[in-house]
């Protein structure tokens, strides 16, 4: 065979591996870089996850617990029928037949409680962005079953109205309601249910950040 068709076609088939190599190489490249966009995205989704979390819904647990304990100290040897906010609004009410008056350390606590109250109001305006897309806590509240007979203010979030409880009930201890009729606040009740919807909420985040980690380690395996 002739020096130069047989050097033409060395050629041609050196140009054609350079190619498929280049192809493969090329594929390999968007491959990896699939990949990597992937992983990012997954790592975006778990720390949004892990700053809802840590800037919010734990925060807000230890405050509400913190209060509810303080409360079931409050609430010892008082009336069954008791409630602060209507005590508040009218101190000279008789439960059981009753008077309630309220000692020093009742006091002390109740000032502590609210001082907590204010840490949840602050919690709630600066940093409730981040949780705009969990609906359970940013529409229309709707009590459960086992929640739904207290008289509830209508068209509010569960937030909002864990916060009107909270500015209400303090203007009454603060003697600012003291001439108001109860009945126009009895609706600002406060939110049992928030306790177990923020346990659910912290439970449901670290499941996604669990599965996330576990995505994570996939697409780089």
């Amino acid at each position: 065979m002739d020096a130069k068709i047989i050097s033409a076609w060395v050629a041609f088939f050196g140009t054609l591996i350079v190619s498929v190599i280049t192809i493969r190489q090329n594929y390999l490249i968007r491959k990896d870089t699939k990949k990597e966009e992937k992983r990012k995205r997954i790592l975006a989704e778990k720390l949004g996850y892990e700053e809802k979390l840590k800037k919010f819904y734990i925060p807000l647990r230890t405050y509400l617990e913190n209060s509810k304990t303080l409360y079931k100290i409050f609430r010892k040897n008082k009336p069954q029928n008791f409630r602060v906010l209507t005590y508040l609004l009218n101190p000279e009410q008789l439960y059981d037949g009753e008077k309630v008056i309220l000692s020093t350390s009742d006091r002390a606590i109740l000032d502590k409680v609210f001082e907590i109250g204010k840490k949840i109001e602050k919690l709630v305006y600066e940093s409730s962005y981040l949780i705009g897309d969990d609906k359970e806590f940013v529409i229309k509240y709707n009590p459960r079953a086992e929640y739904s007979h207290l008289p509830y203010e209508k068209d509010m979030t569960i937030l909002s109205l864990l916060v009107s409880h909270i500015v209400v009930i303090r203007l009454a201890y603060n003697g600012k309601l003291i001439d108001a009729d109860w009945k126009t606040f009895e609706s600002f009740v406060f939110p049992n249910e928030i306790n177990i919807r923020v346990n659910e909420k912290i439970d449901y985040l670290k499941k996604k950040i669990g599965e996330c980690e576990g995505k994570i380690l996939v697409s780089i395996g």
